[in-house]
């Protein structure tokens, strides 16, 4: 039994490694549903979605039209104004140019506004508008079934003494 070391408490030599060599597990097979899903947008996409068009007929937009005026008519105000208090022509350009894009941003953003306004209003004034008539349905058929309700007693007063008309004033029995 000497051979045996289950029971000893000495230490084994570690058995040789075995030197590894790390391969990556490889990516998982798309489902059908990564097929079907749109690939991610890039910026050339979105300047190829641009087009002649979109320049040609920017001032049938919404509010477009009304806050490139006024952006018009403030920059040409506030740039002559520059140019009349005595600053150079370039500097009354920018301040034109500036102020242009500025009441131009500012009175689009009001525009839309109160659009979103209006549209929240024209919201409310349709959901009334559904809840009266809803009302007005409701009344009517309240109406109609009290006329039907009534119809059926007239009618059953009507065949009551019809009944009681028929009835001889006599019995034999």
């Amino acid at each position: 039994m000497a051979d045996d070391t289950r029971g000893t408490s000495e230490p084994t030599a570690p058995a040789p490694t075995k030197k590894r060599t790390y391969t990556p597990t490889p990516p998982p097979v798309p489902s059908a549903n990564e097929y079907a899903r749109a690939p991610a947008a890039t910026v050339t996409d979105a300047v190829r979605t641009i087009a002649l068009d979109d320049f040609t007929a920017v001032h049938m937009q919404p509010c477009v039209r009304s806050s490139l005026l006024y952006g018009i008519g403030t920059g040409f105000a506030f740039g002559g104004l520059r140019l009349v208090l005595g600053a150079s022509v370039p500097r009354a350009a920018n301040w034109a140019a500036g102020t242009f894009a500025g009441a131009s941003l500012v009175t689009y953003e009001f525009c839309q506004y109160r659009r979103s306004r209006e549209k929240v209003g024209m919201q409310r004034a349709i959901e009334i508008i559904d809840r009266r008539k809803e009302e007005r349905e409701r009344q009517a058929k309240e109406r109609r079934e009290r006329a039907q309700e009534r119809a059926r007693k007239e009618l059953e007063e009507r065949t009551a003494l019809e009944v009681a008309a028929r009835r001889s004033w006599y019995r034999f029995w």
